[in-house]
C-alpha cells in the first residue's frame, strides 16, 4: 500500500495537535496551499521537504519512503544531529566569510579565559569540552585536598 506524503503530513499534524495554518507558517506558504498539500492536490518542493524535516524533526528519508506510514525512532534520532547544524546556521556563524577561522578564534579566546567561561556558564559537558578544546576532566586525586581523619 502506497503511503503518500500528504497522508503522512496529516497523520503527524493530527498526532501533534497541530493545524494546517501551523504547517503553512512552517513551510512559508499560504493556508490555502497548505490545505492543497494536505489533500494531495499540490506537490511538495525540495524547499518544502527541507522545512518539513525541520518542522516535524523527522528526516527526509521517511517523507520519501512510500512504503511506510509511521516514522521510526531512527528517523527522529538522525534529525538530532541535523538540528545541531541548523542551530549553528541560525546563529549566523556560517554566514561569515570564514566560519572555521572565526570559530578557532572564539575557541582560543574561551581556552585563554577558561575560568571566566566556567564562572559564567558552568562546567561544560564532555562534548562541549572537546569542541572548545578544554582538557578532559580527570577522575584522579592529584591536587585534591582530602579532609583529615583527626
Amino acid at each position: 500500500m502506497a503511503c503518500p506524503i500528504h497522508d503522512k503530513i496529516n497523520l503527524l499534524l493530527h498526532r501533534r495537535g497541530l493545524l494546517k495554518r501551523d504547517l503553512a507558517r512552517a513551510l512559508g506558504i499560504s493556508p490555502q496551499t497548505a490545505t492543497d498539500i494536505c489533500k494531495g492536490r499540490s506537490s511538495i518542493s525540495i524547499e518544502h521537504l527541507r522545512r518539513l524535516v525541520a518542522f516535524f524533526q523527522i528526516q527526509a528519508d521517511y517523507w520519501l519512503d512510500e512504503e511506510r506510514m509511521e516514522p521510526t525512532a531512527a528517523d527522529e534520532q538522525a534529525v538530532a544531529r541535523d538540528e545541531r547544524v541548523q542551530e549553528l546556521r541560525e546563529t549566523g556563524l556560517l554566514d561569515v566569510d570564514k566560519p572555521a577561522w572565526l570559530f578557532e578564534r572564539l575557541r582560543k579566546f574561551a581556552t585563554q579565559h577558561r575560568q571566566e567561561f566556567v564562572d559564567e556558564f558552568g562546567e561544560p559537558s564532555p562534548e562541549e569540552r572537546r569542541v572548545l578544546g578544554f582538557p578532559a576532566q580527570r577522575g584522579g586525586s592529584v591536587g585534591r585536598v582530602e579532609p583529615s581523619m583527626d
